[in-house]
């Protein structure tokens, strides 16, 4: 009998995480079914009487253990609780950047990558050709969240 009581408790634990945690059919249900299953048949062949207690009580307990596991409360600390405030990048506006200043390009911009402008890093973008690293820029406009440059020309 104890063999019984071990599949049949294996086979639920079984069928719980193949609901919950490995959703489809795959290896946890069907050797969770088939555990189950074959803890009933080994009953019967204790007895018929045995056979009936043990159907009503894998019944019992597959309802319960799937009440508790389906709970929102049980999966609640297994779940991530962090909120992110943050945002990707603020106006330039707000960093007190405006049309006509200089900095200089940081990365590579083919066309985005990142600017230095009164000692802020923004993201940038080139609207007339790629600007190599460390070249003079200006701000020409803002689109978004983004600074539109374009590259100082040497007067040599």
């Amino acid at each position: 009998m104890t063999t019984v009581i071990i599949l049949i408790v294996l086979g639920v634990l079984l069928l719980v995480a193949e609901i919950v945690v490995l959703p489809g059919i795959g290896f946890a249900g069907i050797a969770g079914g088939a555990s189950v299953i074959i803890g009933i048949i080994l009953s019967y062949n204790i007895s018929e009487t045995a056979g009936h207690w043990t159907v009503f009580a894998s019944i019992i307990l597959c309802t319960v253990a799937m009440y508790f596991s389906l709970r929102a409360k049980t999966w609640q600390r297994l779940a991530l609780n962090k909120n992110i405030d943050s945002s990707v990048d603020v106006s330039p506006a707000l960093k007190n950047i405006q049309i006509g200043d200089e900095g200089i390009a940081i990365t590579r911009l083919s066309p985005t990558g990142k600017v230095r402008i009164k000692n802020v890093d923004v993201e940038a973008r080139s609207i007339l050709r790629f600007i190599d690293h460390n070249a003079k820029i200006v701000v020409i406009k803002f689109e978004d969240s983004k600074v539109i440059v374009k590259e100082i020309e040497n007067k040599n």
